[in-house]
């Protein structure tokens, strides 16, 4: 017990720290250009009927979820799968990107090294960044798959069955990224490559576990009934409800993962702060 109050606290102090940095303005600029090309996406895939926009997403959706995609409600109806997989790519690619440049800004407000040129940094180090991402993603997808090990009846017929697959997909997602965390710090503040990055990476959560899970785990917590309410097209189609509500919902997932993921990578950036200054 001790030790797990011990651990709340240090998150306590990390959350403090980055509570005081909700001002910096440089540092939210990451966290809004990852939402701005994810809004665009939707819109286009939304209005994907307009002529200038036809040629660009006709072939994306058919691609996605095939041509009878294109018609209406369907669309609504696929577009939490749409929107999964173009989120896994974004979050892959210019996420991982964005999310470097947000690891050198919140390592230079809090103290470890000036920020200047951190999107050119950023930059220079994208491949390896989006080797860590791709990674990630791989990981985090393969997770997800794991559902289908469910027989999809059971699934069907229990609620208990449901919220369990969902808490336990939550739990090893939480797990799989404690690990990896750290790799971005490793790349762009410790010039890592891929490896040596995910090797320290998993080196410094062993070493600080429980800070590292809490710290992962909230905003995990935070972003599950937003990602949960994008999930529901089958109860908006049985209830008859507007299918737009799907897209509303898939927008405030992206509204929401602004400050959430402020939170997490601003957390993990102290967290790693403070542990190479005790090193």
């Amino acid at each position: 017990m001790n030790r797990i109050l011990q651990s709340l606290s240090i998150v306590i102090s990390a959350w403090r720290s980055v509570l005081g940095s909700v001002l910096q303005g440089s540092i939210w600029v990451p966290f809004f250009a990852v939402a701005v090309v994810q809004v665009l996406v939707l819109l286009l895939i939304t209005s994907f009927h307009h002529p200038l926009l036809l040629p660009i997403a006709g072939p994306l959706i058919k691609l996605l979820v095939g041509e009878e995609a294109l018609h209406y409600p369907i669309l609504y109806y696929a577009l939490p799968q749409m929107y999964f997989w173009i989120n896994l790519v974004i979050g892959a690619v210019l996420a991982s990107i964005a999310g470097g440049a947000a690891v050198m800004l919140f390592a230079k407000y809090f103290g470890l090294r000036d920020a200047l040129g951190a999107w050119h940094l950023a930059f220079r180090r994208a491949p390896l960044l989006i080797a860590a991402g791709i990674l990630l993603a791989a990981l985090w997808l393969g997770v997800v798959q794991l559902r289908s090990l469910i027989p999809d009846e059971a699934i069907l017929q229990s609620g208990k069955v449901r919220w369990a697959v969902r808490a336990g997909v939550l739990l090893l997602s939480v797990l799989i990224q404690s690990f990896l965390v750290y790799a971005p710090a490793w790349i762009v503040l410790m010039g890592h490559r891929i490896w040596p990055a995910l090797r320290d990476s998993a080196r410094v959560t062993s070493k600080t576990l429980l800070p590292t899970v809490m710290a992962v785990g909230l905003p995990a917590v935070l972003l599950f009934p937003f990602s949960w309410m994008l999930g529901q097209a089958h109860f908006v189609m049985r209830e008859s409800l507007r299918p737009e509500l799907i897209a509303v919902a898939a927008f405030a997932v992206v509204i929401v993962q602004i400050p959430v993921n402020f939170l997490l990578v601003g957390t993990v950036t102290r967290l790693f702060v403070w542990r190479l200054k005790e090193s």
